[in-house]
């Protein structure tokens, strides 16, 4: 099974949420499967986008996708 690697950037420690399954945690790299995802950090919602919908594909443990999400 091929994996890709992604790390979601936000100002605050929080859980990761892969297409609804907690997978990782902010400001740390996590292994998904290659593909288009739907990400978000759950509950309370003050962040934005409420959710990004990437398409993981040729990612490196040295060269995850970041994803960012801002504070409201």
């Amino acid at each position: 099974m091929a994996v890709e690697y992604v790390i979601v950037r936000f100002p605050q420690r929080r859980a990761v949420f892969v297409d609804d399954y907690e997978s990782g945690v902010t400001d740390k790299k996590f292994r998904v499967g290659p593909g288009t995802h739907t990400i978000n950090l759950g509950e309370p919602r003050d962040y934005t986008p409420k959710w990004r919908r990437p398409t993981v594909v040729h990612t490196t443990p040295l060269r995850p996708m970041e994803i960012v999400f801002e504070e409201l």
